[in-house]
């Protein structure tokens, strides 16, 4: 399905020049000068092959670790070019400067629960006037004063002065406070319309989600102080409530909102497979629980299906699940042919998924970045194009270019061939393709001839089409091909 937005540019534009941090662009909060830092006596080099950049065509990739010994970092968010908020899990919330890697707690939180599953500090974003009011928002989970055992998502507003918080607002609770200790949602984005939008996660009870009376699996808007914006979708529906701007959520983690495109995208970590990448709009219900590409943890079917009448598509939807979570819109000069893709953190995965995208229409989707090996909570795009990932094995990442490194792509060797075509299929079982990792799916195809297994991949079989997609490989190149995954197979069977 082709989605399309209302390009607001205007309007988007003078808001953002409010000094807000856009990617390929940094202004210090003090001097209003623009920053380029260095952070090359920051860096500690990841030391092994960038696979999964050169697979994309990026042979001049580098990542580095900037930070280490983070503890359950959640979410990021650049005060200036020079300086990092991180929000940690179990309640903390710290300054990292860049230049140097020194890291300051913040004092003045108020009281958030933690100690078990989803319960924590979540994300934390900007005020869009942050050079003149300094005020900053935070998402965490709040518990009954009573018994301390039921929750409830929460988003304050504080300024920051230095190393401590005050002025200290909390301007959402999405009570009733319940029993699960999951599905919060929590995710934090100012829009180009000057409006605060905040995800609450279904709280494990789905059927809230399409309830408009309460705030359990929707998008709200709101106006900076906690109250509804002005023409959100439901204002005029009875017993709505006038916060809710889109709905059929289950437990939304990521929000971006993308300047250039006009375009609020949402990561949606859904149950058992059908994760998904779902284009914000007024009034949209993306229908969980009523429609989803996942089923429920007992593998049990949910819902009508996939589809509805009055029920939104998803730009984008992961089978088997990938447990999204974070997400941005690339826009920067490092990585020029990613511009305008998507960069989605994978939790399971431990990858970036980069979801390539032709106007607002996907054209590929690739997991970069497995080398981290990590739970991926975070992603940002630098002021000067890198990207910085943040991993909940308590690293920060940045991936950049290295001029050093060679841009030219290296001779054709068959794990790369496999990881570009094949990888696909025979690395997840799709398509009921045999799993490289599992020889006992290839007895069948071990027991033929060599020259009738050449044959078959290169006029296909099954599901698999003529040459496995790899329609520009000569008859040599593909035989070598089966002969290195056939040899693979063999030596995880000895």
């Amino acid at each position: 399905m082709i989605f399309r937005c209302l390009f607001s540019l205007l309007l988007a534009g003078v808001l953002l020049v409010q000094n807000r941090l856009a990617a390929g662009q940094a202004i210090d909060a003090a001097s209003g000068q623009t920053v380029n830092p260095d952070y090359s006596e920051l860096f500690t080099a990841y030391e092994g092959d960038l696979a999964t950049l050169a697979a994309v065509n990026v042979h001049d990739a580098r990542l580095d670790i900037l930070a280490d010994g983070l503890n359950k970092p959640w979410a990021m968010e650049f005060l200036d070019g020079r300086e990092l908020l991180i929000s940690e899990f179990d309640g903390r919330l710290l300054r990292l400067d860049l230049a140097d890697g020194s890291r300051r707690e913040i004092t003045g939180l108020p009281d958030i629960a933690t100690g078990q599953d989803q319960v924590g500090l979540l994300d934390v974003e900007l005020h869009p006037r942050f050079s003149e009011n300094q005020r900053i928002y935070f998402s965490y989970v709040s518990s009954d004063e009573k018994t301390g055992r039921f929750f409830a998502t929460a988003v304050g507003s504080a300024v920051l002065v230095e190393d401590r918080l005050s002025e200290f607002q909390q301007i959402l609770i999405a009570e009733p406070f319940d029993w699960s200790p999951a599905n919060f949602g929590g995710a934090l984005e100012f829009g180009g319309d000057g409006f605060l939008y905040v995800t609450v996660g279904d709280r494990s009870v789905s059927e809230r989600a399409q309830a408009l009376d309460r705030l359990e699996g929707k998008v709200l808007r709101l106006n900076d102080d906690g109250s509804a914006a002005p023409g959100n979708p439901f204002v005029d529906t009875p017993g709505a409530d006038p916060r809710v701007y889109a709905l059929g959520l289950r437990n939304p983690q990521g929000l971006h909102w993308d300047a250039e495109s006009a375009c609020m995208f949402a990561a949606e970590h859904g149950p058992l497979g059908g994760d998904e990448i779902n284009l914000v709009k007024a009034g949209a219900n993306f229908g969980w629980p009523v429609v989803t590409y996942g089923m429920d943890y007992i593998m049990a079917p949910m819902g009508a299906g996939t589809h509805a009448d009055g029920m939104t598509q998803p730009l984008f939807y992961y089978l088997p699940s990938e447990a999204i979570s974070p997400l941005t819109v690339y826009r920067g000069a490092m990585f020029p042919q990613w511009d305008g893709h998507i960069l989605a953190g994978a939790l399971k995965g431990k990858h970036v998924s980069k979801v390539a995208l032709d106007g607002l229409s996907v054209r590929s989707e690739y997991p970069i970045l497995g080398e981290i090996n990590g739970r991926i909570r975070d992603i940002k795009v630098a002021p000067d194009g890198a990207v910085l990932v943040l991993s909940q094995n308590g690293k920060l990442y940045r991936l950049s270019r290295d001029s050093t490194i060679s841009a030219e792509p290296p001779p054709v060797n068959n794990q790369l061939l496999y990881q570009i075509i094949c990888s696909g299929c025979h690395d997840s079982g799709g398509y009921n393709a045999p799993r490289l990792s599992h020889p006992e799916e290839w007895t069948a195809v071990l027991r033929r001839q060599r020259q009738d297994v050449y044959q078959r991949a290169r006029e296909g079989v099954g599901d698999m089409p003529e040459k496995g997609m790899c329609y520009h490989c000569s008859d040599e190149q593909l035989n070598d091909l089966v002969d290195y995954m056939l040899d693979r197979v063999a030596d995880k069977d000895q």
